[in-house]
């Protein structure tokens, strides 16, 4: 049979025509005579060929396409100039600006053999775009019935011009969609000029780091340096970096963090750091000293009938400053004393508990020990729906043990302190509403501690404290018919609500005196106090329209006044021995745009009205334009003040460059900190910047960084440390 078929109409036709032949040939009658047994194959779906002509050879049963041809079959789409479809095994012969694309992915040639069956395909001189990733090679091969393609004698890159700026070269490369790259014996091309052999590529795509970092520098602490990393791979549920780091004034260091995940047991990380300081120091005469860091982090949920969640971490250091030497970065954030403890956390709608261990592992800090210690906190819970009386309550127990830093040979050491502890706290409260508008909640509260020895050397005591008060807010609003865009604040309707609140405590005098109990925490510390804590609210709102066209309320400025204002009591009668506020708290949010947001805070003392603290946070962007951001700290206190004063902006002249600068001003020294200014320039694939760092002590440095597009985690140049994620979390290193 042989029959030709004029473009369009003709085309739609044999279409048709095809699908009735197909489905024969692939029904369920004509697959159960090749089949095994009684039970008959399930049907193939047809492959129907689109083309300018389009002709079935029966005999053969092949088809062939010419012109425009176009295949859609499960989830590939081919298309080429010409194909030769042949249906009792379903491979298929491509020639012509072939182009097959599958989930996102596709690949191209000029000739390509494919089985749609298996879904396993050559192209030879082939090119694959697999976002980020884009590649050539003299084949192209598709593995059979999986999404993974192997590239012989190729290259890829994450640039998709046609001379990449920069691309790996290996012999056989292999691609796994939305999973990972794999190469061996990898030369690295920027232009056509080779700069870098590895033995071993793995580039997971669904994290943003890739395997090697360079970071080289000047600080006054290090002289001059280079960080370097490995990112290592064995398999989906391990990885991890190893370090070799080397610093001028320092020498060399390594290390090494594993990131690893258990199907059943959670995840978690171990990172060790070691270095033998002025042991590779050229002309030094300071002493050799080791130093080291290790850490171990675990976390495990362990499943969603019990709701616990349970962490250990662990941490061990030569001494106090090894974390600011070589980590300074997480020293700012986190400080130079690292804890180390076991918790069991349990959440439920009822309840919480705490069940922690916690222990210190360097004789140089100064740490509470728990030994253990068990917590559960109930909170405000209605145990009586008809009445309206709620409950709250919250109790510990478990052994403390404060060990004091005791390295200093010049102070006499400090014995530690040891008591078993338990506390109980229940509180019972009747809130009450008047008229919608007035809240008013009387509460009263219990506290008793067991301390099994108190700092006077007696045992087995028990301390009591009763409290009380009365908690009380009234909240009053006004709405004003306003519709307005002036300065394009977009004002429909303003709501003005004022929430002036009034809540008296009282906390009796406890029958053992703090001073007599050795003090682990603020439980221990609880006194005698009286007063009341009052606060207001201002609040002015509007309407905007959302994405999808409805009003919703935003605030637009956000007010809040609080004092305590505190009273003392004669001992033996209610007599007022003296009183006085305990300072004022302002805090202020303003947010007149979607694009600008401010935030202030002030404590001020009441008796001589000065400012004791204060911030004030600016934050404004316009789309990717340009980004402000001013802050300012304040502290005043008894031995001195200190006034910080920050700056950063951004702006995009064009797609190609951007400047910033960024600057840290103390007021009360006259003196900048920190300045640094970056000039950013986007290569296509790749971002380069170049900042320039001045430091208070006037060590000046000059960083150069390259970081690719597709993985902006990857700095390759220079930097003052690596980024600081939180302790644990893989992906990045300090």
């Amino acid at each position: 049979m042989h029959r030709k078929n004029k473009p369009v109409v003709g085309c739609w036709l044999l279409a048709v025509g095809l699908m009735a032949v197909l489905s024969f040939f692939t029904s369920p009658a004509f697959a159960a005579e090749s089949s095994k047994g009684n039970i008959p194959a399930p049907p193939k779906e047809p492959i129907i060929v689109n083309g300018d002509n389009v002709e079935y050879f029966q005999e053969k049963k092949m088809v062939v396409g010419t012109g425009n041809v176009s295949i859609k079959y499960k989830d590939i789409f081919l298309t080429c100039n010409k194909i030769t479809v042949y249906l009792d095994t379903r491979e298929a012969i491509a020639e012509g600006n072939v182009r097959v694309t599958q989930k996102g992915a596709y690949f191209t040639g000029e000739r390509m053999n494919y089985n749609f069956e298996t879904k396993k395909g050559t192209v030879l001189k082939g090119y694959i775009n697999a976002k980020p990733f884009y590649g050539r090679a003299e084949d192209v091969g598709k593995i059979e019935n999986k999404e993974q393609f192997k590239l012989d004698d190729g290259y890829i890159t994450t640039c998709d011009l046609e001379k990449p700026h920069y691309r790996v070269r290996a012999k056989q490369i292999m691609l796994y969609l939305g999973d990972k790259v794999i190469a061996r014996h990898i030369f690295m091309y920027v232009g056509n000029v080779p700069v870098l052999y590895w033995p071993y590529y793995v580039q997971p795509l669904k994290e943003r780091k890739s395997h090697i970092t360079i970071i080289p520098g000047t600080r006054s602490g290090w002289g001059y340096y280079a960080l370097t990393s490995y990112r290592y791979y064995i398999d989906n549920y391990n990885k991890g970096d190893i370090l070799l780091d080397y610093r001028t004034k320092k020498g060399i260091a390594e290390g090494i963090n594993h990131y690893y995940e258990t199907q059943d047991l959670g995840k978690g990380a171990v990172k060790l750091y070691y270095t033998r300081e002025n042991a590779f120091v050229y002309q030094t005469t300071s002493p050799e000293v080791t130093r080291y860091r290790w850490q171990v982090r675990h976390q495990w949920d362990m499943g969603e009938g019990t709701d616990t969640i349970a962490t250990l971490e662990f941490n061990k250091m030569s001494d106090t400053d090894m974390i600011k030497d070589y980590f300074y970065d997480e020293y700012e954030e986190l400080g130079a004393t690292p804890d180390n403890y076991i918790t069991f956390i349990t959440q439920k709608e009822a309840y919480s508990t705490q069940f922690l261990i916690r222990k210190r592992m360097d004789n140089f800090l100064d740490v509470v020990d728990r030994l253990p210690e068990y917590s559960i906190t109930i909170p405000d819970t209605n145990i009586a729906k008809k009445v309206g009386i709620y409950y709250k309550a919250n109790a510990s127990a478990g052994y403390l043990n404060h060990e004091f830093n005791n390295t200093n040979v010049a102070v006499p050491p400090l014995k530690e302190i040891g008591s078993g502890r338990v506390d109980t706290f229940n509180q019972f409260s009747y809130p009450i509403r008047v008229l919608r508008t007035l809240s008013t909640t009387p509460y009263v509260a219990v506290e008793d501690t067991y301390y099994s020895r108190l700092a006077t050397g007696k045992t087995n005591e028990i301390r009591n404290i009763f409290s009380g008060g009365l908690n009380n807010s009234v909240k009053f609003y006004k709405v004003y018919d306003v519709e307005s865009n002036f300065l394009g604040l977009d004002i429909n309707k303003l709501r003005h609500i004022i929430t002036p609140t009034a809540n008296y405590y009282y906390v009796g005098a406890p029958n053992i005196n703090p001073s007599d109990i050795d003090q682990f925490d603020a439980i221990d510390a609880l006194d005698n106090q009286t007063g009341v804590l009052f606060g207001i609210e201002n609040r002015l709102q509007t309407k905007r329209r959302d994405e999808d066209g409805n009003l919703k309320s935003v605030d637009l400025v956000t007010l809040q006044i609080n004092t305590n204002y505190m009273i003392r009591m004669e001992k033996d009668n209610l007599a007022v021995k003296h009183d006085r506020f305990d300072g004022f708290q302002t805090k202020l949010e303003l947010i007149p745009y979607s694009w600008a947001y401010l935030e202030a805070e002030l404590d001020t003392d009441p008796k001589t009205y000065e400012m004791q603290r204060s911030s004030i946070d600016l934050v404004s962007h316009w789309k990717d334009k340009w980004s402000v951001a001013v802050s300012e700290r304040y502290e005043n206190v008894q031995t001195g003040q200190n006034n910080l004063l920050t700056g950063d902006v951004t702006y995009k002249i064009n797609d190609k460059w951007k400047v910033r600068a960024y600057g840290r001003y103390n007021t009360t020294t006259s003196t900048f900190e920190e300045q640094q200014y970056t000039l950013t320039r986007d290569l296509h694939c790749w971002i380069a910047e170049l900042t320039y760092d001045l430091a208070t002590d006037d060590s000046q440095n000059i960083w150069i960084l390259f970081r690719l597009k597709a993985f902006p985690l990857t700095p390759i140049g220079l930097r003052h440390t690596y980024s600081h994620p939180r302790f644990g979390e893989a992906g990045t290193q300090q």
